[in-house]
């Protein structure tokens, strides 16, 4: 393989990784921020609707209501911070690659991107919650098809350095896109059921679901690969193994040094400045993405999340 069709080959990658985990990140925000404003009683629904679309990077005029959110982060095709939006770019980008992709997780990933349009006429009759389970299903599969059926060369690592990057920025994203201290139990459980971690966390925690364990554990439990910190060694993981005794590598070090932040935290100070330590977590991402596009493809900056108000990805 020519470098410059490494180049190629690998942004295509990198960007399959990221935007399957965007699509699977945003339906899981999405999934608990609902059920929030649906269970808990005095819940102000638009403030939500509007801290969400903020956290998730789109702009929106005025003051848009909860089903108008749900409407622009499910499917608007031509944003990227929508899950169908991910979905269409992730296929793009698979699609252009389809030479070193296994078949199955080609097929998969179009069939999921076909059924798109039936999927938007059901959650319209039945409510967003089919929908943002079946999306959870289709990622799930894409997920086990990547680890199950591609050899761990570069094009594996530079697919699974894209999730876990990506994967890191959503989940500092949904702890942003919620008021944690006025949640109840019950809404914490909802939160971490919404990113599978229910069970893991009752278990480590011994049954006990108070704010600070459950921040905590999302952020910087080890053991559990949807943490920010679990995100971040795998992330670092892949780019040693790209660019192996290469000397000094940017994206490396800026993943230590939030990796660092996060280590040695004391654990009761882990939900004093949390909004500040979430936007140090997507400053980072962001940063580690940029060095790894400058480094490794072959053509300008990477696609972002738009942050408020701005244009870009």
């Amino acid at each position: 393989m020519t470098p410059a069709l490494l180049s190629r080959v690998a942004e295509s990658m990198f960007w399959i990784g990221r935007y399957t985990e965007r699509a699977e990140g945003t339906a899981r925000i999405l999934d608990v921020v609902v059920h929030h404003a649906l269970e808990e009683r005095g819940t102000d629904a638009e403030g939500m609707a509007g801290r969400l679309l903020d956290v998730m990077g789109v702009s929106h005029p005025g003051q848009p209501d909860l089903w108008e959110a749900t409407e622009l982060l499910c499917f608007e095709e031509d944003s990227a911070s929508s899950i169908a939006g991910a979905l269409g770019a992730a296929r793009d980008n698979a699609r252009a690659v389809r030479h070193v992709l296994p078949t199955e997780l080609w097929e998969r990933m179009n069939v999921a991107w076909v059924a798109l349009p039936a999927q938007r006429l059901q959650a319209r009759r039945r409510g967003p919650g089919v929908f943002l389970s079946w999306i959870k299903d289709q990622t799930a599969a894409l997920s086990g098809l990547t680890d199950t059926t591609m050899s761990r060369d570069q094009t594996w690592l530079f697919l699974t350095l894209g999730r876990a990057l990506e994967r890191a920025d959503v989940t500092a994203r949904l702890l942003g896109a919620l008021p944690l201290q006025d949640m109840s139990e019950s809404g914490l459980v909802t939160l971490l059921r919404s990113c599978g971690g229910h069970e893991p966390y009752l278990r480590m925690a011994s049954g006990v679901v108070e704010l600070e364990g459950v921040v905590d554990f999302l952020l910087r439990d080890r053991l559990f690969p949807r943490s920010v910190l679990s995100s971040l060694i795998l992330a670092a993981s892949c780019i040693d193994e790209i660019s192996g005794p290469a000397g000094w590598d940017e994206a490396r070090g800026v993943i230590g040094l939030i990796r660092a932040e996060l280590e040695f935290l004391a654990p009761d100070a882990v939900v004093d400045g949390l909004q500040a330590r979430l936007a140090r977590v997507h400053e980072a991402s962001s940063a580690a993405s940029l060095s790894v596009s400058t480094r490794y493809f072959s053509h300008g900056p990477p696609t972002e999340w738009r942050q408020r108000g701005g244009g870009g990805g």
